[in-house]
């Protein structure tokens, strides 16, 4: 069971070459998706070690969308020589939450065949014999 300090730390480790982002918004994300998860800030500790890397997930999630969102005014210019296009940040950091939205469902439903395996099955009859043919029915007739 991972506490908050440590979920945080993974969660800037995997941040850490990105300008701009700032451990206040490594903690907002990760409360986010704790939150999101069913969990709180005071009950992270709670959450098994096999799922906590969706939770992490969600958290890069939120990171990403975040970063997106904050970059979308970003612009294209041209001068002389010179040419910068900074357009497709946007676009990146959302085709990056896609996939990481794609990885976490993926990933949640591994988990939950895991729990949720059904041991369900059906008994032989015993008041009656698998060789025995079946005296009923249209196939009897034939």
């Amino acid at each position: 069971m991972a506490t908050l300090p440590e979920l945080t730390e993974r969660l800037a480790a995997r941040f850490r070459n990105v300008p701009g982002v700032l451990p206040a918004d490594i903690d907002a994300w990760l409360i986010e998706a704790l939150y999101q998860y069913g969990y709180s800030p005071l009950t992270a500790a709670d959450i098994p070690d096999d799922e906590t890397p969706l939770v992490i997930t969600l958290a890069q999630i939120q990171g990403a969308r975040a970063i997106a969102f904050s970059v979308a005014h970003y612009f294209k210019y041209t001068d002389g020589e010179e040419a910068v296009d900074k357009t497709m940040v946007s676009e990146q950091y959302r085709k990056l939450a896609a996939d990481l939205a794609a990885e976490y469902e993926r990933e949640r439903g591994v988990i939950i065949g895991r729990k949720s395996a059904s041991t369900f099955k059906v008994a032989r009859r015993l008041d009656r014999d698998i060789t025995e043919p079946r005296r009923y029915g249209w196939w009897w007739r034939q």
